[in-house]
């Protein structure tokens, strides 16, 4: 493989289908060049910094196993200096060295196996009402549903369990996300009425104001809630230090952010999967049955759901939510033949990791039973990153899409409209660009694919 750097009009050219299309730039890339690829700095403005493509366990392991030499960027437009643009984005993913620690220590506690456990019934009871809602024999956007399934999850388990103080505020966050990646927003960051930036601006003011009425709130009674915002106020570290309202915004959006979009698109993928692959559906229905026998699982009951778990895990391998992550290098790193310079930014590929056919035979093939026989290390499977800076809502997005999978599964049929065109666009997750058309029926057992276009042909092998 050519380990030179690629330079000059050949490196724009990549950035520019880097922008376009992440995870096809970056497999033509470890295709056409090997594991690590590094794409020099563009002479005429940006990208100015030195980035490198490293796929695969080892790198990984090296980039994520050591934030001291690997720092997290921003996914997100900074906003002005001092704006609550920065503040809002300003949370665990942002943060570094002892500050990450002292924080991360602070949020930890909701997201511990028995916090999580207790917003069982939350979750199934969210799920419920959804399902009342559904009509057999209709069409619905199975995308745009599960993102409004996982928001009102995510708004009552952070922000608050009755609805009508919550959803207000999930939407604002919704709608921040929106606008935070609007194609006009990067296109013309500059800060002059009737922008698409200033919009952002004013917008993150918005929310910051609700966010802080909601802590004062909560700070003139403490023990009266008992959501996650309510636990990070009352949080306090080793040295009895709590968080700043300023912290307690950037760690509330941040976690709302985690919890909402990579589980709404894990489910989507999941529910797409499991309906172009009858064989497995029949499977995971008889197991269903078994356990389950037609009721919402309980949380004793949630660890007997073994292929459950196996077909999450294989979806989160085939179609990983988040497909790739960005790491700087603080100091001069030495990565295979190459000496990284401080400040270039790595690119660490979950989606190619996962596609390794020597860590998994037939990677495009969606075949949950093979997790029966194999234990991936946390650099060779790594949905929720790896290293020390780990998502700590893995266990809470675990535990969302085991009940509302098994919810939902005993009660509909799921069948995608056939012709359907299904890409992928990639922003802060990889989710289906133009949604996820599908029809849904009383669950008849009557499994079959439809054919479906797109890029996903070329992601995952259908029967």
């Amino acid at each position: 493989m050519n380990t030179a750097p690629i330079t000059g009009f050949e490196a724009a050219r990549e950035y520019l289908n880097l922008l376009h299309d992440p995870v096809a730039a970056m497999r033509s890339l470890y295709e056409r060049r090997g594991p690590l690829v590094v794409l020099g700095p563009v002479a005429l403005g940006e990208p100015t910094k030195l980035h490198v493509l490293a796929v695969g366990p080892e790198f990984n392991r090296q980039v994520f196993g050591d934030p001291a030499k690997f720092r997290p960027t921003g996914l997100f437009l900074r906003g002005p200096t001092n704006s609550a643009q920065r503040r809002v984005r300003f949370g665990l993913t942002r943060m570094t060295g002892e500050q990450h620690r002292q924080q991360r220590q602070l949020v930890m506690p909701p997201f511990h196996k028995t916090a999580v456990r207790s917003y069982h019934d939350l979750m199934t009871g969210i799920t419920t009402q959804m399902l009342d809602r559904w009509r057999p024999g209709q069409r619905y956007d199975i995308y745009s549903e599960m993102r409004e399934l996982t928001l009102q999850i995510a708004s009552a388990v952070l922000f608050s369990h009755d609805p009508a103080e919550a959803l207000p505020l999930g939407r604002l966050v919704e709608e921040w996300l929106r606008r935070s990646f609007a194609g006009p927003v990067w296109l013309f960051p500059v800060n002059f009425p009737g922008t698409p930036y200033r919009g952002l601006i004013r917008h993150a003011e918005k929310m910051e104001e609700r966010i802080l009425a909601m802590i004062a709130k909560r700070r003139r009674s403490p023990e009266a809630h008992n959501d996650v915002l309510s636990l990070l106020i009352r949080a306090r570290d080793d040295e009895n230090h709590g968080m700043t309202d300023t912290e307690l915004v950037g760690q509330t959006t941040i976690l709302f952010m985690a919890s909402f979009e990579t589980t709404a698109s894990a489910l989507t993928w999941t529910l797409f999967l499991l309906a172009q692959h009858p064989a497995v559906m029949h499977e995971l229905m008889g197991e269903l049955d078994a356990v389950l026998g037609g009721k919402a699982p309980t949380p004793e009951q949630l660890p007997q759901l073994k292929f459950l778990s196996c077909v999450i895990q294989e979806s989160m391998r085939v179609l990983p939510p988040v497909p790739y992550t960005v790491r700087a290098a603080t100091r001069y790193v030495k990565m295979g033949p190459h000496t990284v310079p401080t400040g270039a930014r790595i690119f660490c590929s979950h989606y190619l990791t996962h596609h390794l056919p020597d860590i998994y035979p037939e990677p495009e093939r969606f075949r949950p039973e093979r997790w029966r026989e194999i234990e991936p290390n946390q650099y060779e499977y790594l949905p929720f990153s790896a290293g020390p800076r780990m998502c700590i809502g893995a266990m809470f997005a675990t535990q969302l899409l085991q009940i509302s999978l098994a919810t939902m599964l005993q009660r509909f049929r799921f069948t995608v409209v056939p012709e359907t065109r299904i890409d992928r666009a990639v922003r802060i997750t990889m989710q289906p660009r133009h949604g996820l058309p599908m029809m849904i029926f009383e669950n008849d057992r009557k499994f079959a694919a439809s054919e479906v276009r797109g890029q996903i042909r070329g992601m995952v092998t259908l029967p």
